[in-house]
Parts: structure tokens; C-alpha cells; sequence
């Protein structure tokens, strides 16, 4: 179920959190290497994907891998964050003049580690997202007044999301900027409108009825799209 799968992604994300807390305290990243990078990111991303499929929840054995929420989940966090990936981080690199300076296996000049990483994130964070907003649709009479307070806890959670990420990067030194604090303001400001857009779409999977997988992955494609013209407009703009 949805309320079995996000509980799933919470107790996991206790566990790689405190992962890249020790990784971050103890420099062991200084000994990684290109393999070590994809090993520890890929641990920390697989969990995600495998755990699920390896030991079903109750309510998911006996049905197909597709009609399982927390595959549809992992499958429109894949898709979402690797347009990320592969088409956002080139902003933060012309607009912030950010640089991913470790040797690394890359994709379109992005790590590849990065990639998995951002799995595990990215599942964290709309997890927390999906509780907040389920609590405000569930807790306020549907009218004007509540999908203006939903608008603003968009705004709020995206830019508080994206500023704690910046935020606790900063002790890993091999994601540099030209301007660090022009990357917590306005580079915080920018990585959230990723957030604008995913987290309520992302809300949408399986929150009334089953959505089908075809669905989830045209929607989570879509999602992407509307995140790339809002980021040109503004780099247009900058």
C-alpha cells in the first residue's frame, strides 16, 4: 500500500542519512575513488529499489510489479531525477558557475554517482512532502483560502528543501561554486522550483485511485518538461 511504501522510505532513510553524516565527518569520501563513489551512492539509492521487490509489504504480495505503489513511486523519482540530472545541473553550472571537481564516471558531464544519489534523496524528500500535503487537503474545507495556504506550503517546503540541501553540502568540497553564498540564496531559490512542480504531481500517485504505470511515467516526464521551461525562463531573466 501507499501508506506502507512511504513508512518503508522513511525507516531506509534514517539509515543513509546517517551514512553521509559519517561519510562527511570522517573525509571518507577522500579515499572513494571513481568506484568508491558509485559504490557508496548506489547503496545508498538500491535499498529503494531492491528492498521492496525482495520482501513485499503485506498488502503488495501477489500483485504485479507494476500495479505496487512503491514501484510506481521509484519509477517516477527515476524518471525525475534523472532529467534532473542530465538537464538541470548544466544551469547550476552556466548560472551558479557550479563544478563537480572529484574524478568520477560521468554522464553528459554529470557524475553518474550523482545520479543514484539523487534517488535517495529525492525519495526522502517527497515522502515528507506527500504527509504535509495530504495533511493540509485532509485537515482544511476545499475552497480558495486552502489551495492558497497548499501554494504557499509549496513555496515553503521547496525553498527550505532546497537551501538545507545547499546548506549541508557545503562539507563536501568537491561541489564548488564561484559565490557560495549566492548558491544557499539565490541558487536555493533556483533548485527549488524543481519542487514547485514535483511535489505535488509526485502527491498524485496513487493518492485517490491506482494510477496506471503508464501514467506515472508520462507524468513524471511531463513534470520534468514544466520544470525545464521554468528554469530557462529564469535564467533568461537572471
Amino acid at each position: 500500500s501507499k501508506a506502507e511504501g512511504e513508512m518503508f522510505c522513511l525507516k531506509y532513510s534514517a539509515c543513509w542519512i546517517a551514512s553521509v553524516g559519517v561519510v562527511i565527518a570522517t573525509r571518507a569520501y577522500e579515499s572513494f575513488g571513481r568506484g568508491g563513489y558509485l559504490a557508496y551512492c548506489g547503496a545508498c539509492a538500491a535499498p529503494a529499489i531492491v528492498a521492496p521487490l525482495m520482501r513485499p509489504s503485506a498488502s503488495d504480495r501477489g500483485k504485479a510489479l507494476s500495479e505496487r505503489y512503491i514501484v510506481k513511486a521509484n519509477v517516477w523519482i527515476a524518471v525525475f531525477s534523472f532529467i534532473g540530472n542530465y538537464w538541470y545541473t548544466h544551469y547550476f553550472y552556466a548560472v551558479l558557475k557550479a563544478e563537480y571537481t572529484f574524478d568520477a564516471h560521468r554522464l553528459n558531464d554529470v557524475p553518474i554517482s550523482m545520479y543514484l544519489m539523487t534517488h535517495a534523496y529525492f525519495m526522502f524528500y517527497h515522502v515528507l512532502s506527500n504527509a504535509a500535503l495530504r495533511r493540509i487537503r485532509t485537515g482544511y474545507v476545499n475552497d480558495a483560502w486552502r489551495f492558497g495556504f497548499e501554494c504557499a506550503a509549496v513555496g515553503a517546503m521547496a525553498y527550505s528543501t532546497a537551501f538545507m540541501e545547499s546548506l549541508t553540502i557545503c562539507g563536501f568540497p568537491y561541489y564548488s561554486f564561484a559565490d557560495r553564498h549566492m548558491a544557499y540564496t539565490l541558487g536555493s531559490a533556483f533548485y527549488g522550483i524543481y519542487f514547485l512542480v514535483s511535489f505535488p504531481m509526485f502527491l498524485r500517485v496513487d493518492e485517490t485511485k491506482a494510477m496506471p504505470m503508464s501514467q506515472v511515467f508520462w507524468e513524471a516526464m511531463g513534470s520534468g518538461m514544466a520544470v525545464l521551461c521554468l528554469l530557462d525562463f529564469v535564467r533568461v531573466y537572471l
